[in-house]
């Protein structure tokens, strides 16, 4: 049976539908469209999100995509904020926690606080026993005794003690008057039948301990204790022992300070000193 003939035109339609169908086909499955539909959905969802939002007064001049992309950016903004201020508060609490101490050990503490009390004991002995005081009334003899070659130092400064006693300006002279000093040595130390004490002329030394343990001792019992004489003086007579009448050290350091008083500058120490001249004597030696 004979069918009737298609008209031309129809399988023209026909093949360009057909060809249509296929570039939309591809169109569809290619990856810039789907971008693009992408995009579309997201601009979408924005402006929906601005619809919704109350108009701040300022935005309704501004472009729908402009929009969209400063609300994006407040989001993407407030989030990271947040997000540092969550971070910033751990900080926060975590440098305000105090660090952990390690435990200390109650005995080792105790053992340090003793240690150092008894450091601080020792120290205060140390400073107690050191020669010398005012007002000593440890006897001369006593005092040499117990006080190694060197040590003995003159708690008094002769200035200190004329300023001390401006009231009585013979003071200082008194002290040296007191055991009969001026008998030998003139009424102000300026020399008798023995040398005069104000020239600076020193036959021992000069050094607060030599003189002290000349004065008490005597030069004869001070050369047996193993000073020696650096000179001679025009009197050739010893100096006499005087511990016995000078009764306290208080007193003798007094009258060593008025011999310092009587000097020329430069003739004491600090300016110029003159240390004794010592050695152990033999028995020391030999014990030794």
């Amino acid at each position: 049976m004979n069918q009737p003939k298609r008209p031309k035109w129809v399988s023209a339609l026909g093949l360009f539908l057909a060809g249509a169908f296929i570039v939309g086909a591809a169109l569809v499955t290619s990856e810039p469209f789907k971008d693009n539909m992408a995009f579309a959905a997201v601009a979408e969802q924005v402006e929906r999100s601005e619809a919704q939002a109350p108009s701040n007064g300022a935005g309704d001049d501004v472009p729908p995509s402009a929009a969209g992309t400063d609300s994006s950016a407040t989001v993407t903004d407030t989030s990271m904020r947040v997000a540092q201020a969550d971070t910033g508060d751990a900080d926060g609490e975590a440098a305000s926690e105090p660090a952990e101490q390690p435990p200390t050990d109650p005995v080792a503490t105790e053992e340090a606080e003793a240690q150092e009390a008894a450091e601080s004991e020792l120290a205060a002995e140390e400073a107690e026993d050191k020669c010398c005081k005012k007002g000593d009334k440890t006897p001369p003899f006593e005092l040499i005794a117990k006080t190694p070659p060197g040590e003995l130092h003159n708690p008094y400064d002769w200035q200190e003690l004329k300023e001390e006693h401006k009231d009585n300006p013979d003071y200082l002279v008194k002290q040296f008057r007191l055991p009969g000093c001026n008998e030998c040595h003139g009424g102000g130390g300026g020399g008798g039948f023995c040398p005069a004490l104000s020239q600076g002329v020193w036959f021992w030394g000069n050094t607060d301990d030599v003189l002290f343990r000349l004065i008490a001792l005597g030069s004869a019992e001070l050369q047996k204790q193993g000073f020696t004489r650096y000179q001679y003086g025009t009197v050739k007579a010893p100096m006499p022992e005087m511990g016995h009448v000078i009764k306290t050290s208080d007193h003798l350091w007094q009258i060593i300070a008025f011999i310092r008083s009587i000097n020329p500058p430069g003739t004491n120490p600090p300016e110029k000193v003159i240390p004794g001249k010592y050695s152990p004597p033999v028995e020391e030696r030999q014990a030794e």
